[in-house]
């Protein structure tokens, strides 16, 4: 992807601002932000992108910015597992819809490129989930509803108005500069604050590292032939709770839990108010990520060319939570921050 007109939403989040910095390596980028975020833009790469302040809801305040434009890629939502169902539809059904309608009769963009999630198939459990699972009834959460609702009306569009659209979908994103999902479960065990091991020890937990998750967007926005395709973005190891939660332990030298508490048993103590106060780094809606058994394929990612960074994230935890230390991001333990 070279001299392209791009425009992208969600750009001041923690995978927008990183494939912003790809893309404006080699691009002209137009980036849609909401004004409430304006203090975010304050380390976007100077002079390379056009930021427009506004909101998706309003397409008429960007609609003249997508004539231009050839390739879209829309990220922005309500990334808040424990927010409403009517401010997670609002933002991240309708502002969706808003942003295609706006799109509708461009001939110019040749691509546009939706951040969907792993995890639409809601409470399926199983090893190497594919992505041509049918749409479930029921969910973890609202968030994972409405991206379900989302991603069905991005594929509507597709099928309908012929829009040449192609779904991603990354599992749990961790990497330097996180400061929220996989972050807080790394900030409550450096606290010492994780006593026993979530569900079952052997639940699998998928993660992939921000920069597989951007190169590998980029290379699947340049491939051809690829128009109406849904990719899982996620690393080639899902690995267990136990895993992963005894590799950052050891990176922190933190002592691993000994004992596991079942889900149900784990799911009525999550919900009372003593786990806000006491856990407030994870919240209930955030803890059923380790309760569910749930690891998703890849192959369809990889049978494209894409050759992972970081393809186990046990390496990539190790790196993470290297520059979390070195930075002072994480609470003081014994350990040596030259992991």
């Amino acid at each position: 992807m070279k001299d392209c007109n791009i425009f992208i939403t969600g750009a001041t989040g923690f995978i927008g601002k990183k494939l912003l910095v790809k893309l404006v390596q080699n691009n002209l980028v137009s980036a849609l932000v909401r004004p409430e975020s304006k203090n975010k833009i304050n380390d976007f790469p100077e002079k390379k992108v056009q930021v427009i302040f506004g909101n998706l809801l309003d397409n008429a305040s960007y609609s003249g910015l997508l004539d231009k434009a050839d390739y879209v890629f829309h990220l922005a939502g309500l990334f808040k597992v424990e927010a409403s169902k009517e401010d997670l539809f609002k933002n991240n059904v309708l502002g969706t819809k808003k942003l295609l309608e706006a799109c509708v009769g461009k001939k110019n963009i040749k691509k546009i490129i939706y951040f969907s999630t792993a995890y639409v198939v809601g409470i399926k459990e199983g090893n190497f989930i594919k992505e041509d699972e049918s749409y479930p009834n029921k969910f973890k959460n609202w968030y994972e509803w409405s991206k379900s609702k989302a991603e069905q009306t991005v594929l509507d569009f597709y099928k309908k108005h012929k829009l040449p659209i192609i779904v991603v979908r990354p599992v749990i994103v961790y990497g330097p500069n996180n400061s929220y999902g996989f972050y807080h479960v790394l900030n409550l065990i450096a606290k010492g604050k994780l006593w026993v091991f979530p569900g079952k020890k052997e639940n699998k937990i998928h993660l992939v590292h921000i920069e597989d998750v951007v190169n590998a967007t980029v290379e699947l926005a340049d491939l051809k032939n690829n128009i109406g395709e849904i990719y899982h973005i996620c690393d080639d190891h899902p690995n267990s709770c136990r895993e992963i939660i005894e590799t950052v332990c050891q990176c922190l030298n933190v002592k691993p839990p000994l004992v596991n508490l079942p889900r149900y048993v784990l799911k009525f103590i999550s919900r009372l108010p003593i786990w806000r106060l006491t856990f407030k780094e994870i919240s209930p809606e955030s803890l059923d990520y380790f309760l569910y058994n749930q690891s998703f394929l890849n192959k369809k990612l990889k049978s494209c060319g894409y050759l992972f960074s970081y393809p186990t994230p046990l390496e990539g935890l190790r790196l993470t939570i290297d520059w979390y230390s070195k930075n002072n991001l994480l609470p003081k333990t014994n350990r040596d921050v030259s992991i």
